[in-house]
């Protein structure tokens, strides 16, 4: 994880200081921040995610979490184990619920976010 985030750091210090981009107004650290976290909440370690097909009971775009019936999931880790039950997720962008709707069969990725359970990705299954 330090590696990645010395990687991107460097890989924007490299870009910042030549072409059109250096005109543009520089992010401050606690949004540069931000965006990496969510880059590797999205990305993260494969082994800490959770991939499951799961069917939509309730989505709350007010509070940002969706309800599924999901399967038992298990990540390659260990560190995520649940039996199969409904579950009330909170996802980690409020965009992440657009164009899902109760009674939609999804696919879903769930993984540790800031210490809680949360879906990463999520997508309408045709």
């Amino acid at each position: 994880m330090k590696r990645l985030l010395l990687s991107l750091l460097l890989l924007g210090l490299g870009a910042a200081g030549s072409g059109p981009a250096a005109a543009e107004a520089s992010i401050d650290s606690f949004e540069w921040l931000s965006r990496m976290e969510r880059l590797q909440a999205e990305r993260g370690d494969p082994a800490r995610h959770v991939h499951f097909d799961a069917r939509v009971e309730s989505v709350d775009r007010g509070s940002g979490t969706v309800t599924m019936l999901h399967p038992g999931m298990r990540s390659g880790d260990g560190s995520l184990v649940m039996p199969a039950m409904h579950m009330t997720f909170h996802v980690i962008a409020f965009s992440k619920l657009r164009g899902i709707a109760a009674g939609d069969a999804v696919h879903a990725v769930v993984g540790r976010h800031k210490g809680a359970i949360m879906v990463t990705q999520i997508r309408k299954l045709r």
